[in-house]
């Protein structure tokens, strides 16, 4: 006969709600501006504030996806209860944007054609996540990290938004955009001229599938960089390739540049010198060479005096959530907390 077997008092609530946000209404790429928001929150005292973290999902992914369970993987809530349990964080409340467009992901940057996602986060979810949840106020108690798109993501809102955050964890970030992105820009054009190079004959027969395979991802995924690196607004967005000649188109190229932490860290040293925590890793076997992204920035940000702690590991670039074993107490040792 079956018994039931009592749970263990779990350290956190996950907290799922739906926000509405008036920056992201009438982007022109009709993203819905009603958006998931899942959150962990620790279940203390009821007068307790805490740290907050903004953990940003990788592409392909989503904030609503991160505390799902996996097989042979640990989940986002069992890690921060199993790092909270052995001390190894302090509790803390964990926010988990959602921007997931239907290209597959966010960048976490402002975009005339997807929205604003950089502006919504720093502009409408803050302000909303202190005004609601038992949070401490202020950039000294606020932290950012995330894994690939994530850890772009991360990095990025600590150089456009200074002063919004104490600590930037960036996992595998996109930069080194020459290595990342100009090696797959010729198959990126056999996957288009299948479509005589229509972009929008492409997505509508995307949608049409029952399955997408892993080129059709890639493929995706280089159209939703254009649509944040370089976009036009209602007009969509320009390619940084000439996809019947093959010829990179220099001036848009020089657009996606821009974005390049890599490139952007020249312009943004003051930025950087406000962290009370600058963590950078990745792995170096990284299948989309970021680990010398990686290596380019850290020679920057040494060259600039900009104090980071910097790792690099044995592993590629898939899987590496474990990595938040070692950044997550690092944030919480610098955050501050209520006395």
């Amino acid at each position: 006969m079956l018994t039931r077997v009592p749970a263990a008092a779990p350290l956190y609530r996950v907290v799922t709600e739906w926000i509405d946000s008036p920056l992201l209404k009438n982007n022109p790429a009709g993203v819905d501006s009603r958006r998931p928001l899942t959150l962990l929150v620790p279940n203390g005292p009821s007068d307790r504030r805490y740290p907050v973290l903004y953990c940003l999902a990788p592409w392909t992914s989503a904030g609503r996806t991160q505390l799902q369970w996996e097989p042979f993987k640990e989940s986002l809530l069992d890690r921060v209860e199993r790092l909270t349990a052995t001390s190894a964080i302090k509790p803390c409340v964990i926010v988990c944007p959602d921007l997931y467009t239907w290209f597959g992901g966010s960048q976490f940057v402002n975009s005339s054609y997807l929205g604003p996602h950089g502006d919504h986060i720093t502009q409408e979810l803050i302000p909303y996540i202190e005004a609601n949840y038992p949070v401490l106020p202020g950039a000294a108690s606020r932290g950012v990290f995330g894994r690939s798109s994530g850890g772009f993501g991360a990095i990025r809102l600590a150089m456009d938004y200074p002063g919004s955050f104490a600590a930037v964890a960036c996992h595998s970030g996109d930069m080194g955009f020459d290595l990342l992105y100009r090696r797959d820009l010729v198959e990126f054009c056999y996957a288009l001229a299948r479509y005589s190079g229509n972009i929008d004959a492409y997505c509508e027969a995307i949608k049409k599938l029952p399955k997408l395979g892993g080129k059709d991802v890639h493929t995706l995924m280089l159209l939703g960089m254009a649509a944040f690196y370089s976009p036009k607004g209602a007009a969509g967005f320009d390619l940084p390739i000439d996809v019947f000649t093959g010829a990179i188109t220099e001036e848009v190229w020089q657009r996606w540049l821009a974005h390049d932490p890599v490139v952007m860290v020249d312009f943004k040293v003051e930025a950087l010198k406000k962290l009370s925590l600058l963590y950078i890793d990745c792995g170096n076997r990284d299948q989309y060479h970021l680990h010398f992204g990686a290596r380019q920035l850290r020679k920057k940000l040494e060259g600039y005096g900009i104090t980071h702690k910097a790792f690099e590991f044995d592993d590629n670039h898939s899987g590496t959530a474990y990595r938040y074993d070692v950044s997550l107490p690092l944030i919480s040792e610098v955050l501050r907390h209520q006395t």
